[in-house]
């Protein structure tokens, strides 16, 4: 994959991570509401539905210079970004395991990028 392709594909990443994030942040935002007919709701709903949305047709570019498999390992950083953007915005936990895993996960990354 050249620079560009590879940037490409964090930011689909990163942008699928925040999505998940506002997904969160949405189920919150309805809970508080008690329900989701307000305009709030619509927005905190609507906002990473976008997002997604934009970030598919990144994708679905991305793919038709690259194979699927060279692309699709860089989605595994999502396992790594939503669990520590979850901790900075909503305070939840992070384990030891999860560390020894996200690790895991960013080794793998390099090896299946340099290697594979």
């Amino acid at each position: 994959m050249t620079l560009t392709q590879t940037l490409f594909a964090l930011i689909c990443v990163i942008a699928i991570s925040v999505g998940q994030l506002l997904f969160k942040n949405a189920g919150n935002v309805i809970q508080q509401s008690g329900g989701w007919m307000s305009c709030k709701v619509l927005i905190a709903v609507i906002v990473p539905i976008i997002l997604y949305g934009l970030s598919t047709l990144l994708w679905i570019n991305l793919l038709r210079q690259v194979d699927l498999y060279k692309a699709q390992i860089f989605m595994s950083l999502s396992f790594v970004l939503v669990p520590i953007g979850s901790y900075f915005f909503f305070r939840e936990h992070i384990t030891t395991g999860f560390i020894i895993g996200a690790t895991v996960v960013i080794i793998g990354l390099f090896i299946a990028t340099k290697f594979g």
